[in-house]
């Protein structure tokens, strides 16, 4: 009896630290996506390496991020103007998939239907997300992407930087074709 009762006293600490610690991780993991929340201003650039006869094009963005559905994910809102006036809305959700064990964001385009979700990596020592996904490039050619978001030191500044290599690039050819650097507004 008082061997099951000790055993008893034992399950409960166990489960009340491993809750701790559950609690903790998430509070770690919310305070990273955190940096993302606020009133941001940028500027971005694509760039086209593979058709030399294509300008880069330059925008300007306006994004606010909020924590949404319970704080379980953060939303980042934007909106991308050339200078000749056009636009497009772009929506991203951050979050930690928690049975992944790895940051997910969500891209929705309001000028392109499909949308694209992947897993991230997170390096707390350089506060640098990673990831990669994969996708058909014109005229049918498997194609990969990397994509690293860096977070500055203070949290003011998010710059994203976009890689892409085709299945026919040589092995070691991963060109910038895009990025972009968000400014926290005061």
């Amino acid at each position: 009896m008082i061997r099951q009762l000790i055993f008893s006293i034992a399950i409960i600490l166990f489960s009340s630290l491993a809750f701790a610690q559950n609690k903790a991780d998430a509070n770690e993991i919310m305070s990273i996506l955190e940096n993302f929340e606020g009133r941001w201003q940028g500027t971005a650039t694509a760039y086209f390496p593979r058709d030399k006869s294509l300008e880069n094009r330059n925008e300007t963005i306006e994004a606010v991020g909020e924590k949404v559905l319970k704080d379980s994910y953060v939303e980042l809102r934007s909106t991308w103007t050339q200078a000749n006036g056009d636009y497009r809305s772009l929506i991203t959700f951050w979050n930690y998939h928690i049975k992944k064990d790895s940051f997910q964001i969500l891209y929705l385009y309001d000028n392109w239907p499909g949308r694209v979700d992947y897993a991230l990596d997170y390096d707390s020592a350089t506060r640098t997300f990673k990831g990669y996904d994969t996708f058909v490039a014109k005229g049918g050619i498997q194609a990969e992407e990397k994509v690293e978001w860096v977070i500055s030191e203070d949290g003011n500044e998010i710059k994203s930087t976009e890689y892409n290599h085709l299945a026919t690039d040589p092995d070691d050819y991963w060109p910038v074709t895009f990025e972009f650097v968000l400014r926290r507004e005061e």
